[in-house]
């Protein structure tokens, strides 16, 4: 029971520990202008999106490396930041293991999750189709009809749509939508963090995970913004639905 109590106070004592970052930053060669903030989404998420030359990369703790700072490095030798997630460990040491970048590109996007202690990064490239559909639209959750969003021609990774989204009478979860990347479910498809999102709240979005879905809180046209690479969502109500 001692040894069970011992482990239960070590772990907590962890996922204290992983909240208490306020705030992450990236440094090295690999960063353009040495050091760049990472915007914090949520507790046990930190992420980048932006350019990366070829080189090293740091995950710290304060702006500038200092005494107090932290290293979140790789548990693994010559680890690429491109990767589908590995573990991390803390350091006090500055000499810690890099992560390594391999080549130069403007679209890198890096998640750091210090409490499940892993980091996942990858190139990003444009989608060829977004959709929009379930109970709020006219489309329903009928695959095969989904509604097709528009790409910017000035930014592929942006898509947005304007159209009428109201509660569905007699429709399953009739005020719920989500975006996928196919005219089709379960493959490519963004989701909100919590389960019931109102979209005009809410304009963090993720790409795969749980089946989470946004809501309306009133019928009216929508314009929608995605911003695929940025992992935005921005939606404004724009009218009542003519009657």
């Amino acid at each position: 029971m001692r040894t069970i109590i011992m482990a239960l106070g070590l772990m907590a004592a962890s996922a204290i520990h992983a909240q208490q970052y306020k705030q992450l930053w990236i440094t090295g060669s690999a960063v353009p202008g040495g050091t760049q903030p990472l915007e914090r989404v949520s507790d046990n998420d930190f992420k980048y999106a932006g350019s990366l030359k070829a080189g090293e990369l740091k995950v710290i703790t304060t702006k500038k490396i200092g005494k107090n700072t932290e290293f979140l490095t790789p548990a693994m030798p010559d680890a690429n930041v491109v990767n589908h997630g590995i573990a991390l460990t803390a350091s006090a040491e500055a000499n810690a293991q890099a992560w390594q970048v391999a080549f130069d590109d403007d679209h890198y996007r890096i998640h750091v999750y210090p409490d499940s202690k892993m980091l996942r990064g990858e190139v990003c490239v444009p989608w060829g189709e977004l959709f929009i559909a379930g109970g709020a639209t006219d489309a329903g959750w009928k695959e095969g009809k989904m509604l097709l969003m528009t790409q910017q021609l000035d930014n592929p990774y942006v898509w947005t749509w304007e159209g009428e989204l109201r509660r569905h009478v007699g429709v399953e979860e009739p005020t719920s939508f989500k975006f996928q990347g196919q005219n089709r479910w379960f493959l490519k498809a963004l989701y909100p963090y919590e389960q019931g999102t109102d979209i005009l709240v809410d304009n963090r979005l993720r790409i795969g995970g749980n089946d989470t879905k946004w809501v309306i809180s009133k019928d009216g046209v929508y314009r929608i913004t995605v911003d695929i690479f940025n992992e935005k969502v921005k939606a404004q109500w724009l009218r009542p639905i003519a009657q």
